[in-house]
């Protein structure tokens, strides 16, 4: 009697956990998706709620936010942070700086690593290269948005206008260098570090170099966001995160 007393209250539990399960909304520009890619399972796991996550740009996300869309948390680049809780929609305990990345060059693996140590490395490497990928600035991407003004300042527009190929997003072009599409990719470390089919040149030497901040944070006052944020702050999800390309400062 006793034993089916257990069991009656061991399915009572799970029943209510299944009752009290949610769906967290979480908005994450695309270099912070490998690394989210691996903590939400964990989370899941953890607390029995599952992690819908929205993948875009940086800008495109923010404009997302800031025109009334309201996920319980989003990843995204701290000056893109700054300018919601500039709007009141972040608050001032409910965020976490996640770490750094950089953006810089890859290459298929298997392929010479070119050199861009300095200024002029880089020209000779870009001026060699048959094809060049980078993403969308006018979409948002940081990166892509970052090496259009680099190939401008090294005056090289015109040289090279025929050899680029602009994608929505970095991880399509660090995808299409890992299949032969495009011999140089540019993108953020945390979207080229994870792909097994690239090697990560390194990042773009001064005055070119971007170190970029990115940070978690809670949209208004969400307990289900606040509660993710408390989970990707521990050490092991930030150790997920430094395997996928962000470093910390």
């Amino acid at each position: 009697m006793r034993v089916r007393q257990a069991l009656l209250g061991a399915v009572l539990t799970f029943a209510a956990a299944g009752v009290q399960a949610a769906d967290v909304l979480v908005f994450v520009a695309g270099a912070a998706k490998a690394a989210i890619e691996k903590v939400a399972p964990e989370y899941e796991r953890a607390t029995g709620d599952k992690v819908v996550a929205t993948f875009d740009t940086v800008g495109a996300l923010r404009d997302r936010i800031v025109a009334g869309e309201r996920p319980d948390l989003t990843i995204l680049s701290g000056t893109a942070v700054d300018a919601l809780a500039g709007r009141g929609l972040v608050a001032a305990d409910g965020r976490r700086e996640i770490g750094v990345v950089v953006s810089g060059l890859a290459v298929r693996r298997g392929a010479p690593v070119p050199e861009i140590a300095d200024e002029a490395a880089l020209k000779r490497t870009l001026l060699a290269a048959r094809s060049i990928a980078h993403a969308d600035g006018a979409r948002g991407a940081t990166s892509g948005a970052h090496f259009a003004t680099v190939i401008d300042k090294l005056g090289l527009r015109s040289q090279l206008q025929e050899r680029i190929t602009v994608l929505p997003f970095g991880v399509d072009v660090i995808d299409g260098v890992a299949q032969g599409r495009f011999e140089i990719g540019v993108s953020q470390s945390s979207e080229i570090v994870p792909n097994p089919g690239v090697t990560f040149v390194g990042g773009l030497p001064a005055p070119y170099a971007l170190v970029t901040p990115y940070v978690a944070a809670t949209i208004g006052d969400s307990s289900r966001g606040a509660e993710l944020l408390r989970f990707i702050d521990r050490p092991a999800s930030r150790a997920l995160f430094e395997a996928a390309g962000f470093a910390r400062r």
